[in-house]
């Protein structure tokens, strides 16, 4: 969306002092408040390391014991054993080798699954689910010991997933863990002098935290609090008892869509209630200054961009051709100055419009008598040269005959040029009327290809035809959409070499009819694309130039072709499209509605 000139001059202008307002202001807070608060920040972010170093180094700890159990044999050959799994007995032996190694480990958790994931023995203070392990087991007994958080409905475990590895298989897997809550939080708060708080979803499962109020508070704020991109939280939560400056971070290890999160808090004192009055008064002086800032910005703003907001109008109703617009600009400054250069532009883009106008009727004007008295002299001449042919004249030899069939052709040219700017004269001043009714769409590429072939009896082409089969009648000019086609294929030809291919189909798409012409010829530049497909016509290369009448390879012609066919389809509420490269060929496309434009112009 384009931004206004009023908006960008507001935004400079109120832009200085305001940065210079809340500078100010973020450098007397910062002074104020950024040795207290960086400290406790900083105190608290130590402590989330000293936590999350304490979990590292519990990791490891578990880690090393499972290796040490699952490398025992009297661990491992109890899962080799060929026997069912669901054998009461054989689940009793397995269950008293890990009762043997639980008295040595006293871990929280300590569970024996099967090679297949399933539960063989839980002999820990606590168990798993089979729906909180399965992730863990299922990596696991791929071949790699796996670490995470096993979250339960009202515990959370720090876990380790080992395979159990006997003959260069995975026999099975052992899971040891060690619960995340209340002993591990009084730990921490020894070690930290922090208040600790396990979260697991919306409940603690462990917390430091004794005053009901105080672990509430907690609770909703720990709700409600938005992890940034370094995976914490770090707030200030009011407290029935005491407010706290309170750090929230994610459990290491845990999935972060279920909010497994350890809290540590600590109590501020006096000195922040001052702090937040001092933050509160220069919040006051910021939203004066940046008002203050806004107002003076808009006057600004406004006293420059009410003239050129009426220089814009005035572009504007210039565009759509009203040159008369008032501008009523009575400032003697450089915009005053730009107006009256603006309205003397305007007079001199009005009468210079008006004189284009003039001559493009002249020109069409020109070209519509000068064809029209082609005719007389054309006809007179058809006329001897049929009195000559037929003998009525006397007889002619050989020779002479030759030379009047050359007469004959070069008349044929010549009328069709004669027509073609008669057409071009009638579509460039809106005057060319169509008559509009049912036509056989095959018939109508045929005719078009047969006239354009006509006109290249030596060209060595392979020119084919297809037309969708069993298409209704279309509702066009077929006389004038023949005629567009035609001119169409006659460019393919032109710049298409000999031993060349040119395609014509007929097909409708959706409402529309389209014919499309493609050739294999030498293509067109994507700069000269836009150039070719325009209205107008000229004749650009003298020294490449052959008469209209012929259609050798890359000849130029008059270039009225494809300027008339575009007249007519547009005529006919169409359009002609063109995808071409280089040394590639080149598809023009006519498309035209299938059953009429209700905006088609009618014979009278």
């Amino acid at each position: 969306m384009r931004l206004r000139l009023r908006w960008k001059l507001l935004a400079f202008t109120a832009l200085a002092p305001v940065l210079l307002a809340l500078g100010t202001l973020w450098l007397v807070n910062r002074n104020v408040s950024g040795h207290l608060q960086d400290n406790i920040h900083e105190s608290l972010r130590r402590s989330a390391n000293v936590f999350e170093n304490m979990l590292s180094a519990r990791s490891d700890a578990l880690g090393v014991t499972a290796q040490v159990i699952v490398r025992d044999p009297r661990f491992f050959s109890v899962l080799t054993l060929p026997v069912a799994p669901g054998d009461t007995q054989y689940r009793a032996t397995v269950r008293g080798v890990a009762r043997d190694f639980h008295a040595i480990t006293q871990s929280d958790l300590l569970e024996v699954l099967d090679r297949n994931g399933r539960l063989l023995a839980s002999v820990g203070r606590s168990s798993s689910t089979h729906a909180t392990r399965e992730r863990l087991v299922r990596r696991a007994l791929g071949g790699e010991p796996v670490s995470g958080i096993l979250v339960e409905k009202d515990a959370q475990f720090q876990a380790t997933v080992t395979p159990v590895i006997a003959g260069g298989r995975v026999v099975g897997a052992l899971v040891l863990g060690a619960e995340i809550g209340e002993g591990l939080a009084s730990r921490l708060r020894g070690l930290t002098h922090s208040e600790v708080t396990f979260v697991s979803g919306h409940e603690a499962t462990g917390s430091t935290v004794t005053e009901d109020s105080d672990r509430s508070a907690l609770m909703q704020a720990v709700g409600e609090s938005d992890l940034d991109a370094q995976g914490d939280a770090l707030t200030e939560v009011a407290g029935g008892s005491a407010t706290y400056l309170t750090l929230v971070r994610r459990i290491p290890g845990s999935d972060p869509r279920g909010r497994q999160l350890y809290v540590l808090q600590r109590p501020l004192d006096v000195e922040t209630a001052f702090l937040r009055q001092v933050q509160a008064g220069l919040g006051q002086l910021g939203m004066l200054a940046i008002l203050a800032a806004l107002i003076v910005g808009l006057i600004v703003s406004e006293r420059i961009t009410r003239p050129v907001l009426k220089m814009v109008r005035g572009a504007e109703e210039m565009k759509r051709g009203n040159y008369d617009y008032p501008l009523q600009v009575r400032s003697e400054d450089e915009i005053g100055y730009l107006a009256e250069r603006f309205q003397e532009m305007r007079e001199h883009e009005k009468d210079y419009v008006k004189s284009l106008e003039e001559v493009a009727r002249v020109k069409s004007e020109f070209i519509s008598i000068a064809s029209h008295e082609l005719r007389t002299p054309i006809s007179v001449i058809k006329g001897f040269v049929e009195l000559f042919s037929n003998g009525t004249l006397g007889t002619t030899s050989e020779k002479q005959q030759s030379a009047l069939a050359a007469i004959e052709r070069s008349l044929r040219s010549l009328t069709r040029i004669a027509e073609d700017a008669t057409r071009v004269a009638q579509i460039e001043s809106d005057r060319l009327v169509l008559s509009v009714g049912e036509h056989d769409v095959e018939g109508l590429v045929r005719q078009g290809v047969s006239i354009a072939v006509g006109d290249a009896p030596d060209r060595d082409l392979s020119i084919t035809t297809e037309v969708e089969p069993d298409l209704a009648p279309a509702l066009v000019d077929g006389p004038r959409l023949t005629q567009a086609l035609a001119n169409l294929v006659r460019n393919a030809i032109r710049f298409t070499p000999d031993g060349g291919r040119i395609e014509v189909r007929g097909i409708r798409e959706g409402d529309d009819l389209v014919l499309s012409v493609r050739d294999s010829g030498i293509g067109i530049p994507e700069a000269k694309m836009e150039e070719v497909l325009r209205r107008s016509f000229s004749v650009r290369d003298s020294l490449n130039h052959h008469s209209s009448g012929t259609l050798e390879f890359n000849s130029a012609g008059l270039g009225l072709g494809l300027t008339l066919a575009r007249g007519i389809v547009e005529a006919h509420g169409g359009a002609i499209g063109a995808v071409s490269r280089p040394d590639k060929g080149s598809t023009f496309s006519i498309r035209v509605p299938y059953r009429g434009s209700s905006s088609l112009p009618k014979a009278a």
